[in-house]
């Protein structure tokens, strides 16, 4: 399931360019059950001995304009956010906190959730288009020199797609408890250009991504927890949430970087 969120606030909303982890507080403040949202705070859904939180946010989307002393980002209200998980409590907790609490501070600042729309994530085929908006993200941790470093995939290698699917795999056990009965799931890049890779900070952290639009194949299943789960990696720091493209979307044509 996904919600859909509007937001709206008197004056611009201004943040800095690291901002994730400020809409991430705000997530975890809108569950409404105290003992689920400190569960998924503190430890999330384990599989192989890694946390899984199974959820995942957009950016703000909206009108937006660099600060006039370039240290961070305004957001001219309305502004819109996407949430979304395949878990269905933690979905309506979620919803609970945002009709209870829909008065909210962003960094010192007041918003009003004006309306939140439910929207399902059910696939009936096997392939859909699906445009990112929020950078999706996959990674190697690898060593040159004996020095570690983290290397970040883009769409154009086979490695990316390898390592949605893994991912996506896990998160299929974790939510149905069984692996799935058909794990074929394909990534394709349809229009993704050199200005879709974002280079986000996370708490201090550098973390490399892509937007753009994609065809995903495979398993009805496993479309819709990408829908509902996001793809790649670090989807609960938001990255990986995608949403079905509207049809005029699917009429557009570029020439991809590779």
């Amino acid at each position: 399931m996904q919600l859909k969120l509007k937001l709206t606030a008197r004056e611009p909303i201004q943040l800095p360019f690291e901002h994730n982890h400020i809409l991430q507080a705000i997530i975890y403040r809108w569950i409404d059950h105290p003992g689920l949202r400190a569960y998924l705070h503190d430890h999330g859904f384990i599989f192989e001995k890694r946390p899984f939180k199974l959820f995942v946010f957009s950016r703000l989307m909206g009108k937006i304009s660099v600060r006039e002393d370039k240290k961070g980002i305004v957001f001219h209200p309305p502004f819109r956010m996407v949430i979304a998980s395949p878990v269905e409590r933690l979905v309506h907790e979620l919803a609970a906190g945002l009709l209870k609490r829909p008065e909210i501070h962003i960094n010192g600042q007041n918003a009003v959730v004006e309306t939140v729309e439910a929207v399902s994530t059910v696939v009936a085929d096997r392939s859909i288009t699906v445009r990112a908006i929020s950078p999706i993200t996959v990674y190697s941790r690898l060593e040159s020199s004996g020095r570690p470093y983290t290397y970040y995939y883009s769409p154009f290698e086979s490695r990316f797609e390898a390592l949605v699917r893994h991912n996506l795999i896990k998160k299929y056990i974790l939510v149905f408890a069984r692996p799935p009965e058909d794990p074929s799931f394909q990534v394709d890049p349809i229009y993704v250009h050199k200005e879709d890779q974002k280079i986000v900070r996370f708490r201090g952290t550098i973390i490399k991504g892509w937007l753009g639009t994609y065809r995903l194949t495979g398993d009805p299943k496993l479309l819709e927890l990408a829908l509902s789960a996001g793809l790649g990696s670090k989807n609960s720091q938001g990255f990986g949430c995608v949403v079905p493209t509207l049809a005029s979307e699917r009429n557009k044509t570029g020439h991809p970087v590779r």
